[in-house]
């Protein structure tokens, strides 16, 4: 009977730990959702990101978890604790920071700083398999237009980027499974949505923090500080810039930021807000061969970074987001299109045996149309579930 009744405890136990759990995360002051809310078992390395709705789901472990975000208050909860909740609150961390500054550091100076002293030491830059939930939304007018959400396997060499090498060779994915795919059939005068897209190269090029770090230090000039908000922990810096290259205007950043340790080792969080000033481009659409007419009027990258037992940082989440005018001789739209990686758990010291991502065409066009997945890791907004319930 003893027998039994300890094997029934550890079938039961798995079944626990083998679920998942949903709740929102909130703001304590004003009781709205909290967009990309970072959930870590701090103990395992596991954890999730909320959605726009502050919804989010992480499966159940029995170790206490860590809810933070930048501008919250990070907060612990045992699992005793955490387990009984549908709702989490956060505190905004504004009344404790020491202060608020305007005042111009070398900016340049610290990036520099981070890639050439102390990268190696405070990221992990071993090889490693990520594995994570990809997501792509494209809007025409406010309007979602195409959507899909995917489980993969993201393989990355050492997590640094080298430009003498292709994209392809430093990393490879694996899709696992399909959470969610559609795309709307829309009017025959406009530019199908299906033809427009980041490709692969591009968009994981800018998964590595070293690219985009080398990019301020090589195009970056008249560097201006906005502020700094100051506290134990953080510096976080916002500020102008513009960007040149070959003497010629790129793009202007207005009021980025990146996200220090207390001193300037490293860079937990960035946010770039590349602002587009540029005429309209005459192009033709793959799909419907239409002629038409573009330009991009702003990208914002931001990537968030976790950290380890080791104590070293590992990507956390990825998010680029592109707005753009196309035009066609009967319609003006204005469009969105945005691409997010968030890593749910990292293997590292592993490679990917296989890849079956092609990094030179959009994702939409690699994934199968039988595969599907029931454990989905991220969830849909209400306005993406909406847009999934209805009519093409």
């Amino acid at each position: 009977m003893k027998k039994i009744t300890t094997l029934l405890f550890i079938c039961l136990s798995t079944f626990v730990l083998s679920q998942s759990k949903e709740f929102t995360v909130l703001d304590a002051s004003t009781k709205k959702p909290i967009d990309l809310a970072q959930i870590l078992y701090p103990a395992l390395e596991i954890g999730s990101v909320t959605n726009s709705d502050g919804k989010i789901k992480i499966p159940l472990r029995k170790n206490k978890i860590v809810v933070s975000h930048i501008n919250y208050q990070e907060k612990e909860f045992l699992y005793s604790d955490f387990i009984k909740k549908d709702t989490l609150y956060l505190t905004p961390n504004t009344n404790e920071l020491d202060e608020i500054v305007v005042y111009n550091v070398n900016l340049l100076k610290k990036v520099v700083n981070v890639l050439e002293n102390t990268y190696l030491k405070e990221y992990s830059t071993k090889k490693a398999i990520h594995n994570s939930t990809y997501k792509e939304t494209f809007s025409i007018n406010d309007s979602l237009s195409r959507l899909f959400q995917v489980q993969l396997n993201w393989w990355s060499k050492n997590s640094l980027f080298k430009g003498n090498k292709a994209i392809d060779k430093q990393n490879k994915i694996h899709l696992e499974s399909v959470d969610y795919s559609k795309i709307n059939k829309i009017n025959k005068n406009q530019i199908s949505s299906n033809g427009a897209y980041v490709e692969n190269r591009i968009f994981f090029q800018f998964a590595h923090l070293n690219f985009l770090l080398s990019m301020f230090k090589d195009l970056a000039y008249d560097v201006e500080i906005n502020s700094i908000e100051k506290n134990e922990t953080s510096n976080k810096v916002y500020f102008d810039a513009v960007f040149r290259q070959k003497g010629k205007l790129v793009f202007t950043h207005k009021n980025s930021l990146l996200v220090f340790d207390n001193e300037y080792k490293h860079v937990k969080h960035l946010k770039f807000n590349m602002m587009y000033d540029e005429d309209f481009e005459d192009d033709i659409s793959e799909t419907s061969k239409i002629p038409y007419k573009k330009k991009m009027t702003k990208h914002t990258l931001e990537l968030s970074f976790k950290n380890l037992k080791n104590n070293k940082l590992s990507l956390s989440y990825y998010i680029s987001e592109i707005h753009a005018v196309l035009k066609t001789k009967q319609f003006t739209d204005k469009v969105v299109s945005k691409q997010s990686l968030f890593i749910g758990e990292s293997n590292f010291g592993k490679k990917l045996r296989k890849d079956v991502i092609n990094f030179y065409q959009p994702f939409f066009k690699n994934i199968e149309s039988d595969q599907k997945n029931t454990d989905v890791k991220i969830l849909l907004t209400e306005k993406e579930t909406k847009f999934l319930e209805s009519k093409s």
